[in-house]
Order: structure tokens, then sequence, then C-alpha cells
């Protein structure tokens, strides 16, 4: 089977957790299909003057093309109208009568599109690429619902679409045209129940076919890092530890939180951040920043940390924390993050704060020497291998390929 996977940026510096998670299962999948992945020149979402060069490159046996962007910006102002309307239902407690009864919304589709063809992400011979070579191809995979080539590209070939939305409840979730796309695609692979439940909610009864089918969590055996990484940046032990891109809605108030247990609570931590930044430095001799690191460096840095740190509100899955719990660390997440309390509730190792106070009681439960660590790290392991393991993942793939 010829299986296309799409997404905005690839390549083995890339650190974001869709990109991540498409390079992964293109991977895996290669093991039985023809591969291939269309994506964008982008390789920092900041720096333009990065880009890749576009073309067919070969990436860990992968065929990669890569498409130029249009840089046709255009002004979102008119398509806003309709995700508000919709989203204000939503916010009223009416979406069920009112979104079962109008399930498909045509209302400003046409500003939408247009506002989605000058995106910063738009490619518009990625798009003619699909239309022309659509029938060399038995299926295509869409990596995130609210990107131009997602909602548009799987729109060109609905019936041979698989739609992976990593979606969280944000704005752009109730824009009139994903009503078209979360309805036609011909399955959507949700990440976890939150999600799936979340787009139910939104979507009713016109979202199509679907499954829960998450991510596998990648072994690494090599890890010689770990006796060199901590010199390397001069990281002390204990640590909390933050991996991906770091960005407002991916730190939150985290950063004045840990400053604050360092004036107030005066714990005896650092926080290490890896990954590409895109906030204001913070100065501190106690936060570290590493930049980019390998795969081996960032399990090892996990390995040797006190715990993980996940405060984003917008997470579909979470493959940081899944890796972390592989690894049999605990993780400490938002509790107001959906995704980050059905963690909490089912793998008993994930630990959620709502406030300052409630982060300092996990911080001081998990460094209590009374606390079971080989208890939280065995529930850990267990939750990843019960729902998150390769082969169950690839086996549901399979399932969706043969029905749809």
């Amino acid at each position: 089977m010829k299986i296309g996977l799409i997404t905005i940026r690839y390549g083995l510096d890339i650190t974001g957790g869709a990109e991540f998670h498409c390079r992964m299962l293109a991977e895996r999948l290669s093991a039985k299909h023809d591969v291939t992945v269309l994506t964008t020149t982008i390789k920092f979402l900041n720096k333009p003057a990065e880009d890749f060069t576009p073309g067919l490159e070969i990436i860990q046996g992968i065929p990669v093309t890569r498409f130029v962007t249009d840089k046709n910006l255009r002004s979102e102002k008119k398509s806003k109208i309709a995700r508000k309307i919709r989203r204000l239902i939503y916010r009223w407690g009416l979406a069920k009568p009112i979104f079962s009864l109008f399930p498909v919304w045509k209302f400003k589709v046409d500003d939408e599109s247009t506002y989605l063809e000058g995106h910063p992400f738009y490619s518009s011979s990625l798009l003619n690429y699909i239309r022309e070579f659509q029938h060399d191809f038995d299926k295509f995979i869409f990596f995130t619902y609210e990107n131009p080539l997602t909602i548009l590209g799987s729109l060109l070939v609905p019936e041979k679409s698989i739609l992976i939305p990593t979606a969280h409840m944000e704005s752009m979730l109730f824009r009139s045209i994903n009503t078209l796309l979360f309805s036609k695609v011909n399955h959507i692979a949700f990440n976890t129940e939150s999600e799936k439940e979340m787009c139910l909610e939104i979507f009713r009864n016109s979202l199509a076919k679907n499954t829960i089918v998450g991510i596998g969590v990648n072994q690494i055996d090599d890890l010689a890092a770990a006796t060199t990484i901590s010199a390397k940046y001069q990281i002390k032990s204990p640590y909390l530890l933050y991996c991906g891109r770091i960005t407002p809605v991916k730190i939150n108030n985290f950063m004045a939180y840990f400053l604050k247990l360092k004036s107030e609570k005066q714990i005896d931590l650092q926080l290490v951040l890896t990954g590409e930044n895109t906030m204001d430095v913070q100065q501190d001799p106690d936060i570290i920043y590493t930049g980019f690191v390998s795969e081996e460096e960032k399990k090892a840095l996990m390995l040797q940390s006190f715990a993980i740190i996940n405060p984003s509100l917008a997470e579909s899955l979470s493959l940081l924390t899944l890796e972390a719990l592989h690894l049999g660390k605990p993780v400490i997440g938002n509790k107001k993050c959906d995704v980050m309390v059905e963690h909490e509730r089912k793998s008993g190792a994930v630990f959620c704060y709502d406030s300052f106070n409630s982060l300092s009681s996990i911080i001081t439960y998990l460094q209590d020497p009374n606390t079971d660590k080989n208890i939280i790290a065995a529930k850990a392991k267990e939750y990843v291998s019960k729902y998150y393991n390769w082969d169950l993942v690839l086996s549901k793939f399979e399932h969706i390929f043969k029905e749809s």
C-alpha cells in the first residue's frame, strides 16, 4: 500500500510533538508499506532564512519531498466571525441541541478558505502535488487539524484521508470549515479518549468514523550520553526537566511558580529546558537552557531527572509524558489540561497541579523519603506498555487501512 504522510515540518532535528509523531509513524509503517512524506521547507517557525531546500531527501530510509510555502499572508479578520459564533454557542452550553441539529456549517467557509490560502504554512505546490498524483496513493495521513495543508489537502482527497487531529480546546477548533474536515475524512485517528470526547461535543453526529489509536514510545538503548550530558550543561541533580518547544502556551506560568518555589520554599532543584526557545531567556543560575539535544541526550536527561514537567494547557496526547513514563519517571502536569488529567487518572504516575500551592505539595510529596519511587516507576511503565506500545498502534492502523 502506498501511503503519503503530510506534516508542516519534518527532520531529525525537528522537536515539535506532531512532527516527531509523524516521523516515528512513517519509519514504522515503512516496514510493510511504501511510505512517502510530503512537507514544507520550513525548519524553524520564526526563522525563514534557515528553511530547508525544496525537493527530495531521504531521511532514515524514508523519501521526504519538501515544497516551498507561498508566503502570501492574508488577514484572518473576516474569517473569525463563524468560529466566534460557534464558540459562544459552546460556552453557553448550547452545543448539544444546536450542533446536533446543524452539525455541518458552511457559514463563512469561503472566507476561512481564503485565509488558509494566505497562512504562513500554506503551500500551493504541495496541494497541487496531492491533486495531481492522488491516484498514485492508497492513503494520505494528515497531521494536526488546524493547518492549511491538512484542511485543504484532506478535502481534496477525503475518501483516502486519515486525520490525526492532535486537537485541544482552542478557538481555531470552532471554524466552520472544520465541520467539513471532521465529517468528510475517511477516518479519524485520535490520540486519547479526552481528545475524542471533546471533538464529539463539538462535531456531534457528523463526526467521521474514528478510533483511539495513540502512539508508541521509542526504546533508546544507547545511553552513553548519560555520563556526559550533565557535565556539558553544568546540570546538578536533582532537577526538573522540560523537553519540547519553549513557548508561552507550552510553559504557561511554570517559570514564575518555579522561581517562587526557590525563593519561598528554598527547594533544592534546578529547571532544565531543552528544545527550540521562542520566549525571553530567564536569567537565573538554576534555570538551564540546552537548546536542541539528540534523542539519546534527551533520554539520558530524563533518566537522571527528579521529574518531568509538562505545564502546557494545549495537549492532545503529550508524547513527552509517555516517554517519561516509559522510563519510569514521574510527570508533573497541568490540571487545566484534560489530557494530562486523563494520564493522571489512568497511570498513577502523573501528578497534576492547579495552583502554586498544589505544585509545591506535589514536589514535597515526590521529595519525601517515605514516598515509594519504585511503585511510581512500576505504574508508569505498566501504563505505557498497556496503552501506548507500537505493536498495538500499528495493528490499529492496519485495521483502519483495511476498513477504509
